[in-house]
């Protein structure tokens, strides 16, 4: 035992592993805390909006069908399921929507999507129900991991063939170490499986989009979850996973710094996680609301529209999401909700942006093509400079006759602001309107008072277990 602990005590996974189990205060104050608290609700409400959706489908027609120890709650659902289940298919309905929340980082200088930090935001309440954790640790343990996200994110080159979800199965497996209470050695060796396992390629994000666009995350979480269960049992991971040139320095840049994994918190990353208000790519976010105002200006005159102008942030994300073909023109859900020209031109037509909008391929029809076709996309740096922080969004209709309708958004409803978090509103909203007709008003109300006090619970369990069909 000697020789493995001076082993791991020499590596980068040492020190990182010591960093995911640390006591830090800044994760303990009351915004981070409120933060956490409304990200878990939002998570919840996106599971909910999922009910329907094929992938959870299959993972829940799969759990049905090998059988599951009941122990975790599986949201939605009248069974419950093994942790690995629960986090399977809990993480699957939160992200299958493209509804939960959004984060963006700085890459070389500019803004760029960072990732979904709650892609794996249920592996850590499955673990905190399992191990009948308090609800303060649980939201620590979230926030912890959301800091790690952000910093796996910036060791990965800006122009890396591996996608961002290659850090959920790290963030899942440092996150269940810290609620089960690892210690350093093995919390060290649950973090070398979970590096060992988590190379994803860019290629799931990009093009004509399949479903395992929105499965990953869930994917990697689960196994992230079971290799720290594993380790907790004594199983060893290759501590120079990191720092030696056949680990997976290729995913992550060692010229980036490794150091800044264990570095002191300074800002909160969950405090720049934003939440969507539609269920479509963070991007399009503003071109929403900027839509659904010139819908009310357009005033049903639909017919008359020669032209829309749907004008965004000169970044390189941008650039690129706006150059992608198969998004142009859609054929499936999955490029649909990804599409800057489908998206604003369905809401004009139609005033919203609900799960109606994506029934019966709508993006098809010959009237939404016709429309669509009318968009013209471009990029703006006055835009981009206006509004640093976000996603930015300017709409222009041309009508016959010489009229134009001109509205802007630089910051949608769920914009995370670092010196505020979330605004309540627009979450709690967003969950009564997803679960409207899933469940009672009575209900609803006492999930929201549950989860928004979650910080208080001496465990977990009795919330989750408000949390089914």
């Amino acid at each position: 035992m000697s020789d493995m602990n001076t082993s791991i005590r020499d590596t980068s996974i040492a020190s990182l592993a010591k960093w995911t189990l640390s006591a830090d205060p800044a994760y303990d104050g009351d915004l981070a805390l409120r933060q956490a608290e409304l990200l878990t609700l939002d998570s919840v409400a996106c599971a909910y909006s999922a009910r329907n959706a094929a992938a959870p489908r299959r993972v829940a027609g799969m759990i049905d069908e090998l059988g599951s120890k009941p122990v975790c709650t599986l949201i939605g659902h009248s069974s419950r399921g093994s942790v690995l289940d629960a986090t399977f298919l809990n993480c699957a309905l939160v992200r299958s929507q493209d509804f939960n929340d959004v984060q963006f980082i700085q890459k070389d200088g500019k803004l760029h999507i960072g990732g979904h930090c709650s892609d794996v935001l249920a592996a850590a309440l499955a673990v905190g129900e399992a191990q009948g954790a308090a609800g303060r640790d649980v939201l620590t343990a979230i926030i912890m991991g959301y800091e790690l996200f952000r910093r796996l994110r910036d060791l990965m080159p800006m122009h890396s063939v591996w996608d961002g979800a290659s850090a959920v199965g790290v963030v899942a497996a440092a996150m269940a170490g810290r609620i089960m209470g690892l210690d350093d050695i093995r919390q060290a060796n649950a973090l070398a499986l979970a590096f060992a396992r988590c190379a994803t390629p860019s290629i799931v994000r990009y093009g004509e989009l399949s479903g395992a666009k929105n499965m990953v995350g869930a994917l990697l979480a689960r196994e992230g979850v079971q290799l720290t269960l594993l380790a907790a049992k004594g199983m060893t991971g290759p501590q120079q996973v990191l720092d030696h040139r056949w680990g997976m320095q290729e995913v992550f840049d060692p010229a980036l710094g490794f150091e800044r994994l264990w570095a002191p918190v300074d800002d909160l990353f969950i405090l720049g996680s934003h939440v969507k208000t539609f269920a479509c790519i963070g991007t399009a976010q503003a071109s929403i609301i900027a839509a659904l105002e010139a819908h009310r200006q357009l005033a049903g005159r639909v017919d008359q529209i020669e032209a829309i102008d749907v004008i965004m942030a000169d970044l390189p994300i941008i650039r690129k999401q706006q150059a992608e073909k198969a998004r142009l023109t859609p054929s499936t859900h999955e490029t649909a909700d990804h599409s800057f020209t489908f998206l604003p031109a369905v809401v004009l037509m139609d005033g919203e942006l609900t799960e109606r909008q994506y029934e019966n391929e709508r993006w098809a029809q010959p009237a939404t093509r016709a429309l669509t076709a009318k968009v013209r996309l471009s990029v703006s740096e006055d835009l981009r400079a206006r509004s640093p922080d976000a996603m930015p969004c300017q709409i222009r209709v041309h009508l016959a006759g010489g009229e134009t309708i001109a509205t802007e958004c630089l910051h949608p409803p769920g914009h995370s602001f670092p010196d505020r978090g979330l605004a309540r509103a627009p979450v709690v909203e967003k969950f009564k309107e997803v679960t409207g007709d899933l469940l009672t008003s009575d209900r609803q109300i006492q999930i929201l008072e549950e989860v928004l006090d979650l910080r208080n619970k001496e465990t977990v369990a009795p919330v989750m277990s408000l949390l089914t069909a």
